[in-house]
């Protein structure tokens, strides 16, 4: 696997932004992983938005079953800690979420694809890649 994808870039392949689906249709599916914590923020805007769910789920379902699906594990944690107490101490804290999506791609020597680069473009050493903002 290369790629760990962020929340916003699965919602964006569901809802069909031009970049994302082409850069994920042209990738091998064994290169692209989501964490279960991207699992579950997924399922969570699904009930929070029911009306949604007849659209998006199918397309979701498609897509999760293609990738794999990483468990979040003693190490990530251990990586994510490290990294909340480096941005804490500089006062560049960023999402409890999105630490825990950083972890999981530093200690996995992941990309991290998302479209929130900047936010993440904080935590060093950490390899970022935004397929929104590529051409189709």
């Amino acid at each position: 696997m290369k790629y760990l994808l962020d929340t916003n870039v699965v919602s964006d392949f569901a809802r069909g932004h031009p970049s994302v689906l082409e850069r994920i249709k042209r990738s091998d599916p064994g290169w692209l992983g989501i964490s279960s914590i991207t699992a579950m923020e997924i399922e969570f805007g699904l009930r929070l938005h029911p009306e949604r769910t007849r659209k998006l789920a199918p397309v979701l379902e498609a897509l999760l079953s293609a990738i794999t699906l990483l468990d979040f594990s003693v190490a990530d944690a251990h990586a994510a800690a490290g990294l909340r107490a480096t941005l804490q101490k500089r006062g560049t804290l960023i999402g409890a979420y999105d630490i825990l999506l950083a972890g999981c791609a530093l200690q996995r020597k992941l990309t991290f694809v998302t479209a929130n680069t900047a936010e993440f473009a904080r935590i060093d050493g950490l390899l970022l890649e935004n397929w929104r903002n590529e051409t189709a």
